[in-house]
């Protein structure tokens, strides 16, 4: 019986196929997950204005746009105050406007009020009393 190369080529195919989809996936799961927390919070969420208190670069490319890291701080309708960090993918005008000091509207969750979503077209809220 000889050997047949060609099953090494199988081999390391599969190997080589196995390594590109565990890498695929592994930068997907984080973007699904915060995708589907901010998709719950959006329709169940308490609206607030926030403080945004830190922005850093993360080092991840979004299409074209770098991704930060944003960290906020607001107050919950219980009077606790609050810091939650979310990753948003900032072109310039997003740069500006995320910008360390300014106030923005967002949804937090009521049971776990550092899950976060930002509105899609924040303004500050004008809250009545």
């Amino acid at each position: 019986m000889e050997f047949d190369w060609r099953y090494i080529f199988y081999l390391f195919f599969a190997l080589l196929i196995a390594f590109v989809l565990r890498q695929a996936i592994s930068m997907i799961m984080p973007d699904f997950r915060q995708f589907r927390m901010e998709s719950a919070v959006r329709k169940t969420g308490i609206g607030v204005n926030a403080d945004i208190i830190y922005r850093s670069k993360t080092g991840m490319i979004d299409g074209e746009d770098p991704v930060y890291r944003l960290t906020f701080k607001f107050v919950t309708r219980e009077g606790v105050e609050v810091q939650s960090s979310l990753e948003k993918a900032l072109d310039m005008d997003g740069f500006i406007r995320y910008a360390p000091g300014n106030v923005v509207a967002l949804k937090y969750d009521p049971n776990h009020p550092e899950r976060i979503a930002l509105y899609r077209h924040d303004r500050p809220l004008i809250l009545g009393d």
